[in-house]
């Protein structure tokens, strides 16, 4: 039986475990969502340049958010199948680990970035000088709060992958609805502008941090603060083991969002108007992947630890339940999308030229979002199994070979304007599909020794 055809069948048992991993994560990136939708309205109501100028520098964030997932991606394989093998002290080790190289990777890259801001907003070419230079100021604002982030990235993965998905998203629900008051306060009543978003970001990653640190102390070490200390070093052994795994993973991710901001450059060779659409239909997609968020979370650490059991059976049956509701959910969210994409768009700024660009943007990227269920479940039961490569080479032909060469030809050679950067982001989740599905079907991942 394949693969599409054997998920047709539905298991009440597996279903059972997948959803109690998953609802804690989909309330909690869905309040992430409703956090980052009233950011860019704050800012929707700043005009259309500041709007473009948020998409701009939230593009370049994207990016520095994947780094943390070279070292959240190791750990998470590493504590889930250690978690089904009842390994606690192996579990502490991965832990402390995890946490150090987090902080320690966050504060190079920040000093890298924030000495190199001018260098990596070239990317977007000579667009207007007025976006750049606010995108510039959120930037710089921003970056306070990376390592913070990097650290809550890896705590909150650690957490999850011993299957405590609770706690962590109590933390993040706080965490956002802190961003929101703070966007308003620092916006709307301070008129930081742009700025301001950037600074309520940055002081909810430091509140969250405090809270995840508490969290960690807790429930894996239980508030052996000595014994925590004692032994809090680089273990290059196991820092390597992490490094490993979270290598390609990293790399699938950041090419993404790396490749979003070349796309952005050809929207805004488009016009402003484009620019600001794509940011705010973006941030619509968000609530694509509110969903499928908690379930690739869940879909990790039931494939990690049924492996570190040795049930490769239980493992296959995780993947085909998660296969039928993420399918779901793709069905669900198509009728918004294809017929109220006017009002959706009309709900973030009240320009027409926008809102006719931005309708097209979300009919003709969601036909690619469709296939974006095997990236998203398929990558997760291989981040699960340790086996990181296959989503990575999936990831960079479907982004550096498809969608950017296809950009340009379709808005230079063939001028078709935004439209032609929208179809090749579609055509790239497609093909990116059809990569991870065959290399799935081969069955290695249930072999994978991490």
């Amino acid at each position: 039986m394949t693969l599409i055809n054997s998920i047709i069948k539905t298991d009440q048992q597996q279903l059972k475990k997948i959803w109690g991993l998953a609802w804690p994560v989909i309330i909690g990136q869905f309040l992430h969502t409703l956090m980052v939708i009233a950011d860019m309205w704050f800012v929707g109501r700043l005009g259309k340049v500041e709007t473009a100028a948020v998409g701009a520098a939230t593009s370049v964030i994207g990016v520095i958010h994947v780094v943390p997932f070279l070292i959240a991606t190791g750990s998470i394989a590493l504590v889930s199948r250690l978690t089904g093998a009842d390994d606690q002290e192996g579990i502490k080790g991965i832990s402390q680990q995890g946490m150090i190289l987090s902080f320690f990777v966050g504060i190079i890259v920040v000093v890298f970035s924030y000495y190199n801001i001018n260098l990596i907003l070239r990317i977007f070419g000579g667009t207007d000088v007025e976006m750049l230079g606010q995108s510039r100021q959120y930037i710089q604002v921003a970056l306070l709060g990376i390592p913070l982030f990097f650290f809550n990235a890896t705590t909150r993965g650690i957490l999850q992958a011993t299957g405590d998905t609770k706690n962590p998203v109590k933390v993040f629900v706080a965490m956002n609805l802190l961003n929101i008051l703070l966007d308003y306060l620092f916006i709307m009543v301070f008129k930081l502008g742009i700025g301001g978003a950037a600074a309520a970001t940055a002081l909810s990653e430091a509140v969250g941090s405090l809270l995840m640190g508490s969290l960690i102390m807790r429930h894996i070490f239980d508030f052996d603060i000595k014994g925590f200390i004692k032994h809090l070093k680089i273990e290059m052994n196991t820092s390597i083991r992490i490094l490993k795994i979270g290598g390609y993973s990293a790399l699938q991710m950041i090419t993404r969002p790396f490749t979003g901001l070349i796309m952005y450059r050809i929207v805004l060779e488009q016009g402003v108007s484009a620019g600001a659409a794509f940011g705010i239909g973006g941030r619509l997609f968000n609530f694509v992947f509110i969903f499928l968020a908690g379930l690739g979370t869940a879909m990790s650490v039931l494939v990690g630890q049924n492996l570190g059991k040795k049930d490769v059976k239980s493992a296959e049956d995780v993947v085909k339940q998660g296969l039928k509701l993420a399918i779901f959910n793709k069905i669900v969210f198509a009728i918004p999308f294809f017929i109220f994409p006017k009002y959706l768009m009309g709900a973030f700024i009240n320009d027409p030229e926008v809102i006719q660009v931005g309708v097209e943007y979300l009919r003709i990227c969601y036909l690619g979002i469709l296939f974006v269920i095997f990236p998203n479940v398929l990558g997760a039961a291989f981040m699960g199994a340790g086996d990181t490569f296959p989503p990575m080479v999936a990831s960079i032909v479907g982004n550096w070979v498809i969608k950017i060469p296809f950009a340009y030809l379709l808005t230079r050679t063939i001028p078709m304007g935004a439209t032609g950067v929208w179809i090749a982001i579609s055509l790239s989740v497609v093909v990116e599909a059809l990569i991870i599905l065959g290399w799935f079907s081969l069955g290695r991942w249930k072999e994978k020794e991490i």
